[in-house]
């Protein structure tokens, strides 16, 4: 169980100071909120020191101090600044383990092969 489980306000609740995140260009990240703004605004350098082929320190943050290992799999997964975003937004709506229909996608019918021919 994940220290979020039951929190109405996923988006801004805030860590404990000792357990931030503090990005190298020094900048300290307390919510959810706070790391899509931080990938949002700052330097490409920044993000890639923290996110690359190596490591997710994003990912392991969420991991350790939110206690959401699935999410942070999620997060590994998509590991551009745009998908990261999009997963962290996901999770926030509740969506991000869910199987539902695209809004606006058209469902089509099964083909109905009853008439097809056997091949002689």
């Amino acid at each position: 169980m994940g220290v979020l489980e039951g929190v109405e306000d996923k988006r801004h609740f805030k860590v404990p100071e000792e357990k931030s995140f503090v990005l190298c260009n020094g900048d300290k990240l307390l919510s959810l909120e706070d790391l899509v703004t931080a990938i949002n605004l700052t330097e490409p350098e920044v993000f890639h020191t923290h996110v690359n082929e190596h490591k997710n320190d994003f990912a392991a943050w969420i991991d350790g101090v939110f206690e959401e290992s699935a999410f942070a799999e999620k997060l590994r997964q998509n590991s551009t600044p745009l998908r990261m975003v999009i997963t962290i937004e996901k999770f926030l709506r509740g969506t991000l383990f869910t199987t539902a229909p695209i809004a606006g996608a058209v469902s089509l019918p099964a083909p109905d092969h009853s008439h097809d021919q056997p091949a002689a």
